[in-house]
């Protein structure tokens, strides 16, 4: 068989267009949220990019997971994108979301809103890239260090916090370095810890000159000055009908806590656990048909025992 000059041609240079392309191939990410407890773990989801899918997982309770403001007002998304609303139980034990548009996305658990809430924003993907962001403690202050890679049309940083791990704020922002540098380090001293504050969560955006930001994974910081506190919060507090609390509390690692609610006879009425994750956490309990009255609940997370009264009208 004789094979022409052009034939071969083609079958020599095309394995070679074939791997020329392939840099430009997009890989999305699947992101994961757990749905347990009450809560969505992670709160705020990271580096979210148009293209990637949101995974809700379920792990106890009945919930939902919904984005429409049709449904609940408190929800957000950005012009354009898609609504959602899906159970997320036992017997729709998951659903997924594919990202299309980029902005600020709210969304809750209808059953639980609006103390189960979660976010994401979602970015078109930027040159830019977070090769390495660490968080190092300096006795009352904590160091924000992050490195860049590729920074093209970077306006600013915008570094943020927030001690939910769900509503960031900006607490400062730096320039871009003009220099030219294919790597570039940056850094920033948060001096603003509250003192009974334990944890908190920051993240870094890099905004470019368009407006488009670029989101860094989202850290957690323990500020070891301060005594650790195992509830942060109960609220409503009194409770009122239909008896619904909620309980915002920290943990130092992965666990479950142990809640017990007892009467003034020293009578057990409600016994549960709560998923517990490094950081803040949220819990609820429906105390439904139980009496009026000022009743002890008592709190067990790893080792890490508390006591509190609680009255319900």
């Amino acid at each position: 068989m004789i094979i022409s000059k052009l034939d071969f041609m083609k079958k020599a240079y095309l394995p070679l267009i074939v791997i020329l392309f392939l840099p430009f191939v997009s890989l999305a990410t699947k992101h994961i949220v757990t749905v347990a407890n009450y809560q969505f773990t992670p709160l705020n989801i990271p580096n979210v990019f148009v293209g990637d899918t949101i995974r809700w997982q379920w792990t106890d309770g009945s919930h939902t997971t919904t984005c429409n403001q049709n449904l609940d007002p408190s929800t957000a998304y950005p012009a354009g994108a898609a609504t959602w609303n899906s159970a997320i139980s036992a017997t729709n034990p998951s659903f997924e979301y594919k990202v299309t548009v980029a902005g600020f996305y709210i969304y809750v658990c209808l059953p639980h809103t609006p103390d189960m809430v979660g976010t994401f924003t979602a970015s078109v993907v930027s040159p830019v890239k977070f090769s390495s962001f660490s968080l190092v403690a300096n006795k009352e202050k904590v160091q924000l260090k992050w490195t860049s890679e590729n920074e093209v049309n970077v306006d600013h940083y915008s570094i943020r916090r927030s001690t939910t791990g769900a509503d960031f704020l900006e607490i400062a922002n730096l320039k871009a370095t003009e220099y030219y540098s294919l790597i570039k380090n940056y850094s920033f001293y948060d001096t603003k810890l509250e003192p009974n504050q334990t944890y908190y969560y920051y993240n870094i955006a890099a905004v470019d000159k368009d407006g488009q930001q670029t989101f860094s994974e989202t850290k957690l910081y323990k500020n070891e000055t301060t005594s650790t506190k195992l509830i942060i919060a109960i609220n409503p507090n009194p409770i009122t009908s239909p008896g619904h609390v909620n309980l915002t509390f920290n943990a130092n690692k992965q666990g479950k806590m142990d809640v017990t609610i007892i009467d003034n006879q020293g009578k057990v009425l409600i016994q549960t656990t709560m998923q517990a994750y490094m950081g803040v956490n949220k819990g609820h309990i429906h105390l439904g048909e139980q009496p009026a009255g000022t009743y002890t609940i008592l709190c067990n997370l790893n080792g890490l025992k508390e006591v509190h009264k609680i009255i319900y009208k």
